[in-house]
């Protein structure tokens, strides 16, 4: 289990207003992604395979993106902690699995 410390949640949170614009690794790279993809084509086994920044902003791009779908204007870095946690622990135990309703549903959990 990957464990994201407080320290880093709140740097990656601070910089959440830049999650609307694509993560450049991301939507740029066929080797990780169709170009056409969609954030809710995405598979939790996409997640699992990036390595390092492009998680970390994946991540991040995500946490940015549900934030905004509901109009979550704080966000408490512990909380966001134990919900990256969560959204990785899934994603291992169902790699097949679309991102982003994983994140809604993590994201909902407390």
């Amino acid at each position: 289990m990957t464990s994201y410390t407080k320290t880093t949640l709140a740097s990656l949170i601070a910089v959440a207003a830049l999650a609307l614009q694509p993560v450049a690794g991301l939507a740029q790279s066929a080797a990780v992604a169709p170009r056409d993809a969609g954030l809710d084509q995405l598979e939790c086994r996409t997640l699992l395979r990036l390595g390092g920044d492009e998680r970390a902003y994946t991540l991040l791009y995500y946490h940015g993106f549900v934030s905004g779908r509901t109009n979550q204007m704080s966000l408490d870095p512990q909380t966001m902690a134990e919900a990256t946690d969560r959204i990785v622990d899934h994603c291992i135990d169902h790699p097949g699995d679309k991102l982003l309703p994983v994140f809604e549903k993590q994201r909902k959990a407390r």
